[in-house]
């Protein structure tokens, strides 16, 4: 087990995680994780995140050489990687510069953790993330807590922007979501969608098209020239909510988790999985060099949320916290059949194990979340003190 600290750029630091199969780098500026590095069976080292070309380098939009460029969409300015946003009408974590607090080695399951924390006025954000030995995934805990005297009313998420190879054509994206909805672009974005939006459809696989038809929007096409956002219901009978991205040309397999069951009253649940397919589909800057002009991402985005963009479905009291709690996984499999795809999803006391028929992949998860459930007591309640 490792954790150290990087310098990135200028005023720019990290801090870097990792055990003797999984990698993973988190940055201070916005608390976004920029690695998420597995090796591929070929023995490369793989990182299943996008980041994409317009990401800044820079302390901020106003400091930066291009800054013009810019102008209206500073959100963009770290946009990419794994990340957590809360928002309230008159704010954001998404911008914000988080302090890391606390990190180092943890009796709880021999593992590395790190503590960061962000001062949003009305509310403050607490968050954890902890590799395990042997474990190819990153966990996360996020406390929320509200500061002011009043109710405050937000929407929380988690988005991990993929791309290649983790996500590639032939690439196959499944969940436990079910009810799927699309939703048309916003007035600031521009590109075309490919579903139908407001329309209610079961499953992936059945998702109705713009232009009629169906298509199986759980298989990463060649590049379409299409942007589409939808949003899945996660089922109450689950333990757990999930998103797999298995890439069958590089064997590797991507998994989002968070846990679908209260065991505390803090426990926060995410209701809700959400997906963005941008198929070479965002014309507008910085997307493309110029608004209207060629796009130059192509990446999938996979998250849990409270509802669509915009709502604020998450209520805390005047000084009332909710945590919340996210897993990302990424490793190689070598089971040449579940490159085509797997059956189910079973979870056992050590991990998650995909099958297809008499094959099957298997992938050490605490997908109970127990490890850093008790770091987080242990962390925050010394934070309380």
């Amino acid at each position: 087990m490792d954790i150290r600290r990087l310098v990135l750029w200028e005023g720019r630091y990290a801090t870097y995680m990792s055990n003797d199969i999984f990698a993973t780098v988190v940055e201070d500026q916005g608390d976004v994780m920029l690695e998420l590095t597995s090796r591929a069976l070929s023995g490369a080292r793989v990182n299943a995140l996008s980041l994409p070309y317009f990401r800044g380098t820079g302390q901020g939009v106003s400091s930066d050489a291009n800054s013009e460029w810019w102008q209206g969409k500073e959100s963009l300015y770290q946009a990419g990687g794994g990340y957590f946003t809360f928002s309230v009408d008159d704010g954001s974590s998404t911008d914000a510069y988080w302090t890391l607090r606390r990190y180092g080695t943890s009796e709880v399951g021999g593992g590395v953790w790190r503590c960061s924390e962000m001062d949003g006025g009305r509310f403050h954000l607490s968050k954890i993330d902890m590799l395990l030995p042997g474990h190819p995934a990153v966990y996360t805990a996020v406390r929320m807590e509200n500061r002011s005297p009043s109710p405050l009313a937000a929407s929380a998420s988690w988005h991990t922007m993929l791309g290649y190879p983790a996500v590639e054509t032939g690439a196959m994206i499944q969940t436990d979501a079910r009810y799927f909805t699309a939703y048309a672009m916003a007035s600031r974005e521009s590109g075309a969608g490919r579903l139908r939006p407001g329309v209610l459809f079961d499953e992936l696989r059945h998702a109705p098209l713009a232009r009629g038809g169906n298509a199986d929007a759980g298989y990463v096409p060649p590049p379409t020239g299409t942007y589409d956002y939808m949003i899945g219901k996660i089922p109450e009978r689950e333990s757990a909510g999930w998103v797999s991205v298995n890439s069958p040309r590089s064997q590797l397999m991507y998994f989002l988790l968070t846990p679908h069951k209260a065991e505390s009253d803090d426990d926060f649940i995410f209701p809700n999985v959400d997906l963005t397919e941008n198929w070479l589909g965002r014309m507008d800057s910085p997307w493309a060099l110029y608004d209207g002009g060629v796009p130059n991402v192509m990446a999938l985005t996979c998250g849990f949320n409270t509802g669509p963009k915009g709502t604020h479905n998450l209520l805390l009291g005047p000084g009332e916290s909710r945590i919340a709690y996210i897993a990302n996984g990424f490793a190689s499999y070598d089971s040449p059949r579940l490159s085509m795809g797997f059956f189910s999803t079973e979870f056992t006391d050590d991990g998650v194990v995909f099958k297809r028929t008499k094959s099957w992949a298997f992938m050490p998860l605490d997908h109970g979340f127990s490890a850093i459930r008790k770091q987080a007591r242990r962390v925050f309640s010394d934070e309380d003190e």
